[in-house]
């Protein structure tokens, strides 16, 4: 794959901490004046009217392709990078799992297999990646009215319940940003993006930068790039810089790449009433137990007495 010939290199030198997406976004804040580009507007604000018109051409595209699926499912490969707690060139943990997705609002992500890093035993030999029993395997399920955490270390299945008004909206904003269902108006309003295609892979892949606009968003990561493949305009990667990015300071990010990747590939009623299983009522493994929690309430607000102001 393009995408990862050209990270590899930098992969040695920067780092990626994948953390959880928000379960809303809020209005965007002011711009700021300098600072973090997160918290205000990015180096390349205002685009050109010509990279505009073409970045629109691109959402608008992506938007259309992604609303044409009705099942999606693929493996991935995950490499974490952490220059403060692991190596400074490698990555601190290498994973492989699979994603599913069912529309509008149904998704699976498991992690199947975790390595993690281990020094060198003599100076100037090479590291070993080894499975470890304590290694925690992300594994979630979202049915559209709930979300399901499978916790192998604990043997503990818990049930989160969304509330009302994210209920069929939540995988939108769900661990991988981007990866189901783009609204173009939405990334619009929660991303400042451009392109930042190499020009060696321009005949075969679309690249976006993207830097968040909203606070939920901004505490979770400094900018994401989206590799797309430029015949079907859907992600085929992911780099997700931790919020704490620095060139040369702390070059965290993870990085994502899409393997196997197969949309609407068989929507009989037999076949998909079986892949739809996935996402129904997962069961519980034998000898886990169930735990349930509900959506929080919203607190009404209540106008003071009147003589009180």
């Amino acid at each position: 794959m393009e995408f990862m010939a050209h990270y590899f290199p930098r992969l040695l030198l920067v780092l990626l901490v994948l953390v959880a997406g928000p379960l809303a976004a809020q209005e965007a804040r002011p711009p700021a004046t300098g600072g973090n580009p997160a918290l205000g507007r990015p180096a390349f604000v205002p685009l050109s009217a010509e990279h505009q018109q073409y970045l629109d051409k691109v959402l608008e595209v992506w938007e259309r392709r992604s609303n044409d699926i009705t099942v999606y499912r693929c493996e991935f490969q995950r490499w974490e990078f952490d220059s403060v707690f692991g190596p400074a060139d490698e990555a601190k943990r290498y994973s492989t799992g699979m994603i599913k997705y069912a529309s509008p609002d149904k998704g699976l992500f498991q992690v199947k297999k975790v390595l993690t890093y281990q020094a060198p035993m003599l100076a100037g030999g090479k590291p070993r990646y080894v499975e470890l029993e304590g290694d925690y395997r992300e594994h979630w399920v979202c049915d559209g009215q709930s979300v399901y955490e499978f916790d192998a270390q604990r043997k503990l299945v818990v049930q989160q319940i969304l509330p009302a008004h994210m209920q069929g909206k939540a995988i939108d904003q769900g661990p991988l940003p981007f990866m189901f269902r783009a609204n173009a108006d939405d990334i619009r309003r929660r991303y400042w993006v451009h392109a930042i295609t190499p020009e060696k892979v321009q005949e075969k892949e679309i690249w976006l930068e993207a830097y968040p606009r909203t606070v939920e968003d901004a505490g979770n990561f400094l900018k994401v790039h989206i590799v797309m493949d430029r015949q079907r305009v859907l992600p085929k990667g992911l780099v997700i810089f931790d919020r704490n990015y620095r060139p040369g300071k702390n070059t965290s990010r993870t990085v994502f790449k899409f393997n196997d990747r197969e949309v609407n590939f068989n929507t009989s009623l037999d076949l998909l009433n079986i892949f739809q299983r996935n996402f129904y009522q997962p069961a519980v493994p034998r000898g886990w137990r169930k735990e349930v929690r509900q959506a929080p309430v919203q607190q009404a607000i209540r106008e003071p007495p009147q003589g009180s102001r």
